[in-house]
């Protein structure tokens, strides 16, 4: 164990001797020195990262020699353990801030007892293991090395040690002072909401700044339950208490949910015992909460306190219910996750859209406590509003999102229409107060309903990838679109400079399992073929006709016009024909050789017919004839036509074979290795052949592993952007793909215009496989590295990363394991070894750039600035 990790237990012991302390005479200078003590193990855990000790194992995984210091501190939040201690940490000094704040003792003990389980899990993960071994480091997730990183968790896990603590405090006493600490934990939580929308829109390349993640919605949940909280009504103590309880089960969720793997984007791929333990803690909470509902009472409360509260509080029961089952769940081995992506769309946006709308209808009432003739008038002025913009939207005069549904648009501008209305009873209800923190309140509300018309108008756009609109240019070019002029001057790709060490961590992992099976199959494979090929290959290159047989079904060539006289009388004519070969199956098993021709006849023969030669149709290739007898099979299209004859005689000289020609085991390998998409495709272009061949090499391939490899290679675009330059970085990170989570990150490229922003994604060039299109610059590394490694070197680390490019075939392959990864793993060998930067498919085919307008992002994020900062005054002055 790393001495962070006897200092963190030794900080947990003092607290555990505070919570006994609580049953007699807290002692407060114990906790104090408890929360120093944490704040010390904290501070040495992250000072290992900052100096990079790879004895922490943590910090093996997660840097590498030479990262930025910045991101070296953040890495210290980013594994499953330490994050969990960052928490600790949070809801140590929480406890602090409550005490201070006149907290009950029972919340502080709750506190306390929560603070020794959550530090308990922390320890269930691993956070303190040990590395007995040299390296540089593993590298940081790829998508994890933004500027964000740094801002997000923290914020995020602020918010959470805030509800949860906090929550606990106000559950026994309503003390100012706890609730200035409630309204900060809530401007962290959505401070952090927000900042990890942006990161998601300025990262991941679809526009989007949020799909219903299930860490995502866990986040909202959280929030959105505090919020609840916070607005029960006071006469209605144990609803209320009741809606505290689900906030901290709320947070418990969140954390376990991060932990199971359900998002696609966040968290971990099982929960393990720390995991279970967060979520036996969520369904404690969750039964308490239960039963003071339950058991409830009711009592005379205003309409204005019940409205708010019920709306609020229906939305957090909605988004903890659809976190809670699925992950009971997977608790339970099921494998299962809340709606997301399309389906979260349509699952929460409806609901959740009704409950925000039914709110600003009865916005009088809440605000102004009115339900008199302006009630009436005004519910009547927004039905009024709302049918007339439903009815416009209906006749197709009115649209705000063209490429959506037309309910989406109905919604939007109903949405509109109660926005305004109800926005002006928040700024009028304030305008008349005097009461300063009423003031603030319902500017605050203000500021969330801005945000709430962002996010409806802008939300179609961002997420719907429709709106994009594709582009390919190449370097030196220019392209208008979306009203913008986009200009590629320059286009370079590159190694990265550091280093990163690909072994010492991933060494047992899922990839590397693949890769050593996979090499072991194709080494046995090629080692039985290998005198096979060789006897092929000396028969081919002894026989003319053969060889040429051969050669045109590797490349046809040309043969000028073929004329033939059908049985009918009639003449076929075949203008700029070529003449290939290849191999198909027979009845009885095995594989013959048929030639064909290629070129273009005016015959109208149409699609597929069979004509009888009335004659031989002699064709000449090089020094060999070709006479075609029998039937010819003909397929045309237009003018473009193909006729394969069923029978033929090639000869030269003395010797002559007759077409179809059966293929033996020994040439069926042979013609395998000329042919695209065959496990054995170009085999003999490769000058490792008795490598691969070695059974005794692929036994070895994890021998001598060459563990420190350059970090991975980039592509830099330099855009001229409306005449303003921008420079797009792609990179293709080789821990990513060694890691199994991919390596490859596009560039975000936003231009503000209006309230909106110009969105632009570039993209990385494909090189073409027959298997698959491969990332530019991850065919640019490997070709690097098979040009600078000794060889064996070079075949491991390319095993590696194909395997971790095709992950996820390799584990539904089954039976056909050792066939695919063969055939993939020799293209991609083919591709990088006969890569040429100069032919990059940027020039032939040009950087892919989608572009999308997203109106309205900029009103999003502004409003979300102005209410964290508007949370963070009620936490000053009080509410």
């Amino acid at each position: 164990m790393y001495w962070v990790g006897v200092l963190f237990g030794l900080s947990l012991l003092l607290y555990g001797v505070y919570l006994v302390t609580t049953f007699r005479k807290p002692l407060r200078i114990l906790l104090v020195v408890s929360t120093i003590v944490l704040a010390a193990s904290w501070a040495g855990y992250v000072y290992a990262f900052v100096i990079q000790d790879f004895s922490l194992l943590e910090v093996a995984k997660n840097t590498y020699a030479g990262m930025e210091w910045w991101l070296r501190l953040a890495a210290s939040w980013s594994g499953t353990g330490s994050s969990l201690l960052l928490f600790s940490l949070f809801i140590g000094l929480f406890i602090a801030a409550a005490y201070f704040s006149g907290a009950n003792v029972n919340a502080l003990r709750i506190s306390t007892i929560l603070l020794l389980l959550v530090g308990a899990s922390t320890y269930l993960y691993g956070t303190f293991d040990t590395l007995s071994v040299p390296t540089v480091g593993a590298g940081l997730n790829p998508l994890l090395k933004s500027f964000w990183i740094a801002i997000h968790p923290p914020l995020v896990f602020l918010g959470y040690a805030g509800v949860l603590v906090i929550s606990l405090g106000l559950i026994y006493d309503e003390a100012q002072k706890l609730k200035r600490l409630f309204y900060a934990a809530l401007a962290f939580l959505f401070a952090g909401l927000v900042v990890g929308g942006y990161w998601s829109y300025v990262t991941f390349g679809w526009g989007g700044y949020w799909a219903w993640d299930p860490v995502e919605t866990a986040q909202l949940m959280v929030f959105v339950a505090a919020v609840a909280a916070i607005h029960a009504p006071v006469a209605l103590a144990q609803l209320r208490r009741s809606a505290y309880l689900l906030a901290v089960s709320g947070v418990f969720l969140a954390l376990f949910v991060t932990r199971t793997g359900m998002s696609p984007l966040h968290g971990f791929a099982s929960p393990g015992a720390g995991g279970y333990l967060l979520l036996a803690l969520s369904l404690a909470f969750f039964f308490g909460f239960l039963r003071d509902l339950l058991i409830a009472k009711w009592a005379p409360v205003p309409w204005r306190s019940v409205v708010t509260f019920v709306t609020i509080f229906v939305a957090g029961l909605l988004l903890y219910g659809s976190l809670l089952i699925p992950s009971l769940g997977v608790a339970a081995g099921v494998n299962t996750s809340p709606p997301q992506m399309d389906d979260g769309m349509w699952f929460y946006n409806p609901a959740l859209y009704i409950l925000v709308v039914l709110t600003l209808i009865l916005a009088p009432l809440i605000y102004l406590d009115k339900l008199g003739k302006t009630f009436w008038l005004y519910l009547g002025a927004g039905a009024v509003a709302t049918a007339a913009v439903v009815g416009l939207v209906w006749a197709g005069v009115l649209t705000f999102s063209p490429k959506s549904h037309i309910l989406t648009n109905m919604a939007i501008g109903a949405a509109l229409v109660w926005s305004a209305l109800g926005g002006a009873v928040m700024l009028y209800s304030a305008a008349i107060s005097k009461n300063r923190t009423v003031v603030v309140t319902r500017l605050l509300h203000f500021a969330l309903l801005l945000f709430f018309v962002a996010a409806v108008y802008s939300l179609p756009f961002a997420y719907n990838r429709a709106y994009f609109v594709d582009a390919y240019v190449a370097p030196g070019g220019t392209l208008n679109i979306q009203g913008m002029k986009i200009s590629v001057v320059n286009y370079t790709l590159g190694l990265m400079g550091d280093k990163v060490d690909i072994y010492t961590v991933y060494g047992n992992n899922e990839v590397y399992q693949y890769a050593q099976f996979g090499m072991l199959s194709l080494t046995n494979l090629l080692n039985q073929a290998k005198p096979m090929l060789e006897d092929a290959a000396k028969r081919v290159e002894g026989d003319a006709l053969l060889r040429l047989l051969f050669d045109v079904a590797k490349e046809p060539v040309a043969v000028g016009d073929v004329k033939c006289r059908l049985a009918d009388g009639r003449e076929l004519v075949i203008t700029n024909a070529t003449f290939g070969s290849y191999a198909a199956h027979a009845g009885g098993g095995g594989l013959y050789m048929v030639v064909y021709l290629l070129g273009n006849s005016p015959a109208g023969l149409g699609n597929q017919t069979s004509v009888e030669v009335g004659e031989p149709c002699v064709v000449r290739v090089g020094g060999a004839v070709v006479n075609m007898t029998g039937r010819l099979m003909v397929q045309g299209a237009g003018d473009s036509i193909a006729v394969v004859p069923m029978s033929a005689i090639i000869s030269a000289s003395e010797r002559r074979i007759a077409i179809p020609y059966v293929l033996d085991n020994n040439l069926t390998l042979f013609y395998m290795t000329l042919r695209p998409g065959t496990p054995l495709y170009g085999l003999l272009n490769l000058p490792y052949y008795s490598l691969l061949s070695n059974v005794g090499f692929g036994h070895a391939f994890l021998e001598k592993f060459p563990g420190v490899v350059p970090s991975g290679a980039y592509l830099k675009a330099s855009l001229y952007i409306d005449g303003a330059r921008r420079d797009a970085v792609v990179r293709y990170e080789v821990n990513g793909e060694v890691s199994g989570i991919h390596g490859l990150v596009s560039s975000v490229i936003t231009t503000p215009r209006g309230l909106g922003d110009v969105y632009i994604a570039v993209f990385t060039p494909y090189v073409k496989g027959s298997m698959s299109y491969y990332p530019e610059p991850m065919i640019y590394y490997i070709s690097n590295v098979l040009k600078t490694k000794p060889p064996e070197d070079a075949l491991r680390i390319a095993a590696l990363l194909t395997s971790g490019f095709y992950i996820d075939q390799l584990r539904r392959a089954g039976q056909d394991f050792a066939a695919f990864f063969t055939t993939a793993y020799l293209e991609v060998l083919n591709l990088a070894y006969g890569y040429d930067p100069a032919k990059s498919p940027a020039y032939t085919e040009g950087i892919h750039i989608t572009v999308k307008e997203v109106p309205a992002i900029n009103i999003l994020w502004t409003s979300a600035i102005v209410a964290v900062a508007l949370l963070l005054i009620l936490a000053r002055k009080g509410a």
